[in-house]
């Protein structure tokens, strides 16, 4: 199977949408064509990775292991590199993530993968002195899910303030939904009107990584950059705003939210018990199947009350990338570039 249609796969299966799973394809395996081993933090794509492994091994003869290690990713990663058999690729989520592990990576640029890459995906291939080190594999958007069917019920009242779930155009006519929501939702039927803004570890990146990026991408705006050693902070209090909006219509208590994880909080979601959730298309695996159906769900932008948001659509992001370890064997380099 060629390395074309193998991200093909992958690609496909990120874009349809266990602390760890693992899987080692050896049976079929030929010990002299190298090896990949391939740490993912991706767990929405786990059955579709191992998959992968079994035929690509059964096709080409080289193994293929996946280890998915989702909650505590770098810790996992860590440890992984620190062994004799270490990694030969590995999940690359952000840019703070590739300083990080950087120094183990090789440069990708010369790589039949790299190369099959559109201009636009070379771009967002992090870089460092003319070398690029990650290949982004998947698009990935974010904003505010919502439930068209609880919002439109809810429009459908006489207290509601829109008459649509197509009216919520800007951040104070959705801070109005949110809140009028909250005060009828024993007549809606729901628990809250967002999702917890739960902080236990594993739904930190919600707001420590996406929702931060909002004001941060309105501050280089209004610099005319795409990066500032410095920044002022001009937009934290409007990502204050929406923190607490969520913090206000949840339903959590306050001194809860640090005991909610991830799947709490998707779960609300995904079973209808709240109209809006904050996060992106890779939450579909958990939420599909459930209380909610595909024709009801929608996405908004992360309206914060900046000036000028409502004319820009949901976050979109080239922030899946792999990374191949420059100290593995010349032999597994090569094999692992070659499953690329």
């Amino acid at each position: 199977m060629k390395t074309k249609k193998m991200m093909a796969i992958v690609a496909a299966a990120v874009m349809a949408m266990g602390a760890m799973a693992g899987c080692g394809s050896s049976s079929a395996a030929d010990p002299d064509k190298g090896k990949v081993y391939f740490v993912n933090n991706k767990k929405e794509i786990v059955d579709q990775l191992e998959d992968l492994a079994d035929q690509y091994t059964k096709e080409t003869g080289v193994q293929v292991k996946v280890l998915t290690a989702a909650d505590g990713y770098d810790n996992t990663l860590a440890s992984e590199l620190a062994k004799t058999e270490a990694p030969t690729m590995w999940s690359i989520t952000g840019y703070p993530n590739f300083i990080k592990w950087k120094d183990y990576m090789e440069p990708v640029q010369d790589s039949a993968a790299f190369k099959l890459l559109t201009d636009e995906g070379k771009a967002n291939s992090y870089q460092v002195d003319g070398n690029h080190y990650t290949l982004p594999y998947a698009a990935e958007w974010y904003g505010i899910i919502y439930n068209k069917k609880i919002v439109n019920d809810y429009a459908s009242k006489d207290y509601a303030v829109i008459d649509s779930a197509d009216d919520i155009k800007d951040w104070d006519t959705f801070k109005a939904v949110v809140e009028d929501m909250q005060a009828h939702k024993d007549d809606l039927g729901i628990e809250g009107a967002m999702a917890t803004p739960g902080l236990e570890s594993s739904d930190l990146y919600r707001f420590a990584s996406h929702m931060t990026r909002i004001p941060l991408f309105y501050e280089y705006k209004d610099n005319n950059t795409t990066f500032m050693p410095e920044i002022k902070g001009t937009y934290v209090d409007n990502y204050k705003a929406l923190f607490d909006l969520e913090m206000n219509n949840c339903p959590t208590s306050r001194t809860l939210l640090t005991s909610k994880t991830y799947e709490d909080v998707t779960a609300e979601f995904s079973l209808g018990e709240v109209a809006f959730y904050p996060n992106g298309v890779w939450a579909y695996t958990q939420v599909k199947d459930n209380e909610v159906a595909d024709k009801d769900l929608g996405m908004l932008p992360y309206f914060m009350g900046i000036p000028g948001e409502e004319k820009y659509g949901p976050a979109g992001i080239y922030d899946a990338s792999w990374a191949v370890n420059k100290n593995a064997s010349e032999k597994d380099k090569q094999a692992t570039f070659d499953f690329r």
